[in-house]
């Protein structure tokens, strides 16, 4: 392996040992240390080989020292003698002359390379800044396969989120794993997804990472209030370095965040803005940049395809409901208790099982609309619809046949247990006070006549089960009204 790819293939500090291995072979009897410069304070500290000056790790350059001013300027060495006294002296080092050499990566010189022990001829110069350029090239490449690295994995971690978005059932769950993997990808410690209530037009929280997973309450924020109101009004996003200098926000930053940078996105669907997604605290301690924003952005558009999804699924649902029921009672239209009086016989049958059919009638309904009039009416029959559900069991089916009829089937049920189910029905309907429904000053009851009907005793097909099951509830309006007969 030549010298580019045995470097290409190392960290940092692998590259700048190599480099003075190197150079101990190349310019013998000297003396070869590396100052790596502090990201934050600007100084240069020994970083590898320091214990071949056998000086304390205290040994450091300032940023400022005229030495990096010159090799800023192009310098591409400086001899250092007694005129700079941040690093040790000729006469420390008995008379030595002292070369500094930068390594800059990206234009930026975040390494010097320190040699002495006599003086260096013009080839061990020339060889030396060679090395020093091959290995700023060589720490380019470290830095650039490490950010390609990240990228793929924050690239892998978006993946996930699609990935998620079409396995995930529940969406509660699903913006929450979301907002996970988002904050993942974003490098965030913090984060938070809030969504619009129709009822309100205010946010409201509904996941959360890092210290706001822990509200003491569902936090509401009304639109236009804070960065997560302002972006909802907007529908545009917001990138903050420093919220206490920022023109927009200009207050200060809370306890509760680490950093002052923040990244706050719109939840859109179409152009409707449903939600806000928040990022805070990159763990890096770094500041959030445009590339964040872009990821951001792309992370809501998920987050949003799950709501549009919901929605899409809750449409979807009403309008299946509503071919399916009565619109003023709930309970199932005539088409469907048909369609389910059919399934229910077609069980019965196959697994030799009884059943049995209810017919029910209001009696006097007619009455009830000519005096109290039609709005009165639909509230009596919705009232009746829950006296019945009420009564019966839950494996039962109740529909509206028609007008002021019922019908209610009843799986694996008998004549006689037919017969007391609707004997219970019956007596709950004529105990109820519908004064609420029809006039808050004179009390009325209604009563319900009714017919019953058994499979495969009084029929074996739908149409003649009906049939008697009707006729049976002619005979209990022709009797007397307000009791239950068997055909």
């Amino acid at each position: 392996m030549n010298l580019w790819s045995m470097l290409t293939n190392m960290d940092k500090d692998s590259v700048l040992e190599k480099l003075m291995e190197n150079l101990a072979v190349a310019v013998p009897d000297h003396t070869i240390s590396v100052l790596s410069r502090d990201q934050q304070t600007g100084c240069y500290h020994a970083s590898v080989g320091e214990e071949r000056w056998n000086i304390p790790g205290r040994f450091m350059m300032d940023g400022k020292d005229p030495v990096i001013s010159q090799l800023y300027a192009g310098a591409e060495w400086v001899s250092w003698g007694n005129t700079y006294g941040s690093l040790v002296g000729d006469e420390e080092r008995g008379g030595s002359a002292v070369a500094v050499f930068p390594v800059a990566v990206h234009g930026q010189i975040d390494h010097v390379l320190v040699i002495s022990g006599g003086r260096l001829s013009d080839s061990d110069i020339r060889l030396i800044g060679g090395y020093c350029r091959q290995t700023a090239l060589a720490l380019e490449t470290v830095d650039m396969q490490a950010s390609l690295r990240s990228k793929i994995e924050r690239l892998a971690s978006l993946l996930n989120i699609v990935d998620d978005s079409t396995t995930e059932e529940s969406y509660r769950n699903l913006l929450q794993r979301v907002l996970d993997r988002s904050a993942e990808l974003l490098l965030a410690g913090q984060g938070s997804i809030m969504l619009i209530e129709k009822e309100t037009d205010e946010l409201l929280l509904e996941a959360s990472r890092g210290i706001m997973s822990e509200p003491v309450h569902r936090v509401r924020v009304p639109k236009g209030v804070g960065i997560a109101g302002k972006v909802a009004e907007m529908g545009e996003p917001i990138l903050v370095e420093d919220v206490e200098h920022d023109p927009r926000i200009g207050k200060k930053n809370l306890p509760k965040y680490k950093t002052s940078s923040f990244v706050s996105v719109p939840l859109k669907i179409g152009s409707r803005v449903v939600g806000v997604m928040n990022f805070a605290d990159k763990t890096t301690g770094e500041l959030f940049d445009d590339v964040d924003l872009r990821f951001a952005q792309t992370c809501a558009s998920h987050a949003a395809a799950v709501l549009d999804h919901k929605e899409m699924s809750e449409e979807a649902e009403r309008l299946k409901q509503q071919a399916i029921t009565d619109h003023l009672t709930g309970l199932l239209n005539r088409g469907c208790i048909m369609s389910r009086l059919r399934e229910e016989l077609s069980r019965s049958d196959r697994y030799a099982k009884t059943m049995s059919l209810v017919m029910l009638d209001l009696d006097g309904f007619k009455d009830i609309n000519d005096q109290f009039g039609h709005a009165a009416g639909d509230r009596v029959l919705k009232r009746m619809s829950e006296v019945m559900t009420h009564a019966v069991r839950s494996i039962d089916i109740i529909g509206r046949y028609g007008g002021d009829e019922f019908v209610i089937i009843l799986p694996e049920t008998d004549t006689y247990f037919a017969a007391r189910m609707a004997e219970r029905v019956r007596a709950d309907i004529a105990k109820t006070d519908l004064s609420r429904e029809i006039s808050d000053r004179v009390v009325n009851k209604i009563t319900a006549s009714i017919g019953v009907a058994t499979f495969p005793l009084h029929g074996k097909s739908t149409e003649v089960l009906v049939d008697h099951a009707d006729e049976a509830l002619y005979r209990a309006k022709a009797g007397g009204r307000n009791q239950v007969v068997v055909y």
